[in-house]
């Protein structure tokens, strides 16, 4: 087949560094659409070019708007707009910031987090705000994908988006890394440097950063009433890239900072899944949250909060691990009876693993070329 006679997939989306949660769905999306024999092309201001080039892609910078605000998110727009007017491509995948007829991939819903996380609406000119409205209320797509069913349910109710529009994505994660066997080597060892001394539990939160919004607050909280209901028998560890002081000084007006440990992120995150008796994630709101399906996957209990994406995929079996965010005295209750049942525990972390190989990045790489299979045979490129 000619380069001419083969379909141009363009994917939107400002950033793409495989530091980020976006940029891996990015390059995920292109080795998708290069398994259905289309040409791909990342448009973004900033990028690696040798990472987009080893995914099978080729790379177009646009010009970036040198001010912060909206106007730049919207810029942006009008560039990808001018280069599809160009380049007519058979499909335009967007991140959220481009119009497209065809389909948008949303990673996060920043008015319902607002009202979640601060309790109040956001600002008419907010830079995110303002360009999700724009695209989604205008609907020129023809699907949007999300990365939950809570995430779905909001753009329905919000925007008025039919929900058979509506796809609900959910991440994968990497069996490879994350799994029960290597996540606990030397898991002892690692236990010690985190201050757990032999017969005492650890129980986590870990995040990449944004310690408000993953209700860390709520995480010290619970930890004061589990080692009131547990004395000394637990330690609890945080970790995250963000400034941990008003939590410490917390923990510490709750007499339970020497408990606590807390660490920025780190390489081998799978080494403190396996750490941990129960990992937790109490947030306000997380659109998905992998790393509790990581922390499945490594066989480790969890524990998440109702607005937790990654909830949906407990909610119906184990409908005891999935807690309102602000139930402290519920989370510690709960926690309690978790680790005081060993062979209860020990099962649990059989299942969860077993439940989690059903999203890793195989199987959702095998929904994600159906879904783009679909929406090609709809443009006649498929």
């Amino acid at each position: 087949m000619t380069e001419h006679a083969t379909p141009l997939a363009a994917i939107a989306i400002r950033q793409v560094e495989k530091s980020t949660g976006a940029s891996r769905n990015a390059l995920e999306q292109t080795a998708a659409l290069i398994t259905l024999g289309y040409r791909v092309v990342i448009i973004a201001e900033r990028g690696n070019a040798d990472l987009v080039a080893r995914a099978g892609a080729r790379l177009v910078r646009t010009r970036r708007w040198p001010f912060k605000g909206a106007r730049r998110r919207f810029w942006f727009n009008r560039r990808v707009q001018a280069w599809a007017r160009r380049h007519s491509p058979d499909l335009l995948i967007s991140h959220g910031d481009v119009e497209t007829p065809d389909v948008v991939y949303l990673h996060n819903c920043v008015h319902l987090a607002s009202q979640a996380i601060h309790g109040c609406a956001l600002p008419e000119d907010h830079e995110v705000a303002a360009i999700h409205d724009h695209v989604l209320k205008g609907q020129r797509f023809r699907r949007v994908a999300v990365n939950s069913r809570m995430m779905g349910n909001d753009l329905t109710s919000r925007y008025g988006i039919a929900p058979d529009r509506i796809d609900i994505s959910y991440p994968g994660y990497d069996p490879e890394q994350f799994h029960p066997q290597r996540a606990r080597i030397n898991r002892e060892e690692v236990r010690q440097s985190l201050g757990v001394a032999p017969g005492e539990f650890l129980i986590g939160v870990v995040t990449s950063g944004n310690f408000k919004k993953r209700n860390v607050d709520g995480f010290v909280k619970l930890a004061s009433e589990l080692d009131r209901l547990m004395p000394n028998r637990c330690r609890f560890l945080v970790v995250g890239k963000d400034d941990a002081s008003p939590w410490q000084k917390m923990a510490e007006t709750l007499g339970v900072a020497e408990r606590f440990a807390w660490r920025s992120t780190v390489n081998e995150v799978e080494r403190l899944y396996g750490a941990l008796d129960i990992f937790m994630l109490p947030a306000h709101i997380e659109e998905f949250g992998r790393v509790a399906l990581e922390a499945m996957a490594c066989g480790t209990p969890i524990m998440l909060s109702s607005e937790v994406g990654c909830a949906e995929l407990l909610e119906d079996r184990y409908p005891e691990l999935v807690l309102d965010a602000m139930d402290v005295k519920g989370w510690a209750q709960s926690a309690r009876r978790l680790l005081e049942d060993s062979a209860g525990r020990n099962a649990l972390s059989r299942e969860l693993s077993s439940l989690a190989e059903n999203y890793s990045h195989a199987r959702q790489q095998e929904k994600l070329v159906a879904a783009f299979r679909a929406l090609g045979a709809e443009s006649g490129t498929g």
